[in-house]
């Protein structure tokens, strides 16, 4: 299998979000996450079970196709400059900070309002794609049919983001999309070493 955790990851979603459908409601209340809960009842373990639910098909469709579509490449890329084991070592990695960090952001922006909720992989999804972004800036990255640059995909999509979480836009995580963007940057250049001067000769 040639990237491995990529695709261990992608059956977990599906699976674990489809036994969430399926199974005692209470369950699918009981693991998304719920800020105000995390914090005053002590429900860590919400930070990380959320990111394995998903609200509908659809959005685990969406969630799940960008992360075949980026993951596959980025983790194939690791295994071959790194090897098998530190490559996808490192993409996990990658992939859990983000997860992390999108969860967290989330519970600091919204932990007073008690009737917040939300699931996905999206904080650690967002994290992925734009750890692929530090190797493939100048990659062609299809927006909605639009085909552009990648690394003016990531202004935008920060862009969106941020506007999304000052305007409650959508009935969207635009915190996790941005927590997990800061967490995948972040571990990208503290877990591969050079990285950031990698992104820089795209642009000399």
């Amino acid at each position: 299998m040639d990237a491995p955790v990529t695709i261990t990851l992608i059956f977990a979603n599906i699976a674990i979000t489809i036994w969430a459908m399926y199974s005692n409601p209470i369950y699918f209340d009981r693991f998304s996450e719920r800020p105000y809960e995390i914090i005053y009842h002590k429900r860590l373990y919400q930070v990380i079970t959320s990111a394995f639910l998903h609200a509908n098909f659809l959005h685990l469709f969406f969630n799940m196709f960008a992360l075949y579509s980026f993951g596959t490449i980025l983790e194939k890329f690791f295994i071959s400059n790194f090897g098998q084991f530190t490559g996808s070592l490192d993409f996990f990695l990658i992939y859990f900070i983000s997860l992390l960090s999108g969860s967290l952001l989330t519970v600091i922006l919204n932990f007073k309002n008690p009737d917040y909720v939300a699931v996905g992989a999206s904080g650690a999804v967002s994290g992925i794609i734009f750890s692929f972004i530090l190797f493939f800036p100048t990659s062609t990255v299809g927006v909605f049919f639009i085909p552009m640059p990648a690394f003016i995909f990531a202004f935008l999509y920060v862009a969106v983001s941020v506007y999304g979480m000052k305007s409650k836009f959508g009935n969207i995580g635009h915190e996790a999309h941005l927590g997990g963007v800061i967490g995948g940057i972040i571990s990208t250049f503290l877990l591969i070493e050079g990285s950031f001067r990698f992104f820089l000769t795209h642009f000399k």
